[in-house]
């Protein structure tokens, strides 16, 4: 993740109409100030937050073994630089940031640790894909789709488990 890229468009206005703004929006701490240890200790949300990474990137055989992958590719991630508890959108779990090369944890919609591991796998399969095949992001679709498809197949997204709780019961259809 040490290889940095490109910044990622800005939404801005033409003619009274916004662009579309990547998903940033889902996003609204990316921009703000970061906020003093003191402030950020007070916050139940942040605290678990980083706990639950901890034990993540202690236990979790698929984010070891991704961490390892991009280290052996020349990225090396260190914890404190390439992840980010942060407040989201509701609709969202986390985020890969290209720009920062920093993989975004919604410290307000992660409540349990399984869901930590699928999120910290699944975003860490994007900055591997990042950092290995140099992906386009905001100008090639095919390498968006590419990596958003490896990352919900080997994130355990698509479990039969966590289909039963999206109330997917059906035996077809499931990886669509």
């Amino acid at each position: 993740m040490e290889q940095g890229g490109a910044a990622p468009p800005a939404a801005q206005e033409k003619g009274g109409e916004e662009e579309d703004d990547f998903g940033y929006r889902l996003f609204p701490d990316r921009n703000k100030k970061p906020q003093s240890f003191l402030v950020r200790s007070l916050f139940t949300f942040h605290n678990r937050c980083q706990l639950m990474l901890r034990m993540t990137l202690d236990t979790n055989p698929y984010a070891q073994l991704l961490l390892e992958a991009m280290k052996q590719s020349g990225c090396t991630v260190f914890n404190d630089r390439h992840f980010s508890c942060e407040d989201c959108d509701g609709c969202v779990s986390g985020g890969f940031d290209s720009a920062t090369s920093q993989i975004v944890l919604c410290q307000n919609n992660i409540r349990h640790q399984s869901h930590m591991n699928r999120v910290v796998t699944h975003e860490l399969i994007h900055a591997f894909d990042h950092c290995r095949a140099h992906v386009d992001w905001f100008k090639n679709v095919k390498h968006l789709a590419c990596s958003e498809i490896r990352a919900a197949n080997l994130s355990g997204d698509c479990t039969l488990m966590n289909e039963i709780t999206r109330f997917k019961f059906g035996l077809k259809g499931h990886h669509q």
